[in-house]
């Protein structure tokens, strides 16, 4: 985290794990203060007999900067180890070509080999995927937008992925974070859905850089936050796999067209242009299919007992509809004595 900062005070008899985490926050802290790190990127593409293409990219780091800490760690530890992993980034020099230059093709060979699945996340790798989230997306403008932001922030991140463990859509075995029948079947319904898709996020984190530019007013942004909102509810609302519903009988008291339909926690309009709501439980109450079917036929229920106020005590009121068809209280006048 950003916010993790070394004091003056020395690091003097700390454990090994204590120790390790210590030097980790110190080059972090070390890197943020430190120069850029420049470097230069080649890509080249080129064709045999305009039909077969090849690719191939390669990178050469003229100023280290922020990443010398890292790089010289690295070393050491391919000192140490002579056998390095197979995915450590190598840099490879680019030939000086020049665009539509001919060259030679001095020979080829076939390789066979099998690709292997990728290994299921562990904590660490799904936290530096979340953070990188957008950078398979194929927009220029949307993956620039992405590249600082991703999914969450380092803040919240770690509890995106405790939230998932605790709703049990996966679990820990041993290091492995690996889904559920429960997550496995959430994510078969929403996975085309517009709730997950990622590139959304860089929309609007390009959307917000332009409000920053002062390119775009923040009211219509908002906006379309709003309108986006309302696209995903009504998707999700109205997907039977994730919420089966039976349907009230009872028209609908706002756009007179639709019908209102029953679902898990609300009653809801089966017009997707209306899509009034209607939740059962209100101030810690649940009402009943018949106190709903009063308030929809006439605009009010009977007085209902078991409310709770948000200062924790109870009370008595029955349920109406405003000039905008949301819910509120109706309280009974209380008669005087004479």
């Amino acid at each position: 985290h950003h916010a993790l900062l070394i004091t003056e005070n020395a690091a003097i008899g700390l454990f090994k794990d204590e120790k390790i985490v210590y030097d980790m926050i110190l080059c972090r802290m070390i890197e943020a203060f430190s120069a850029d790190c420049i470097k230069d990127i080649t890509s080249v593409s080129a064709q045999v007999d305009h039909e077969v293409e090849f690719g191939i990219s390669g990178s050469i780091i003229r100023q280290t900067g922020w990443r010398a800490l890292s790089l010289k760690e690295k070393n050491n530890r391919q000192d140490k180890d002579a056998d390095a992993t197979d995915n450590e980034v190598k840099e490879q020099v680019i030939p000086n070509w020049q665009e539509g230059q001919h060259i030679t093709l001095s020979g080829c060979t076939i390789t066979e080999g099998k690709t292997k699945p990728k290994p299921l996340h562990t904590e660490s790798t799904l936290l530096a995927a979340m953070e990188t989230a957008g950078k398979e997306i194929e927009d220029d403008t949307m993956r620039q937008a992405m590249k600082d932001s991703g999914i969450g922030t380092p803040a919240t991140r770690a509890a995106i992925i405790e939230t998932l463990l605790r709703r049990e859509y996966m679990v820990r075995q041993q290091k492995k974070l690996v889904p559920t029948e429960k997550g496995l079947a959430l994510h078969s319904v929403v996975k085309n859905m517009a709730i997950a898709n990622v590139e959304m996020t860089g929309k609007w984190e390009a959307e917000l850089a332009k409000i920053e530019r002062g390119e775009a007013s923040a009211d219509g942004f908002t906006h379309s936050i709003e309108g986006y909102t309302r696209e995903i509810t009504a998707e999700l609302l109205g997907c039977d796999r994730l919420f089966s519903h039976k349907d009230s009988g009872c028209q609908c008291p706002k756009c007179k067209q639709g019908t209102m339909q029953f679902f898990g926690k609300v009653v809801r309009c089966s017009n997707k242009e209306c899509g009034i709501p209607v939740f059962k439980q209100v101030a810690g109450k649940l009402l009943t299919d018949a106190d709903i079917t009063d308030l929809l036929t006439k605009g009010k229920t009977r007085t209902l007992n078991g409310f709770t106020s948000k200062q924790g005590k109870s009370f008595s009121a029955a349920i109406a509809f405003d000039e905008n068809f949301n819910t509120k209280f109706f309280f009974a006048e209380r008669k005087t004595a004479e």
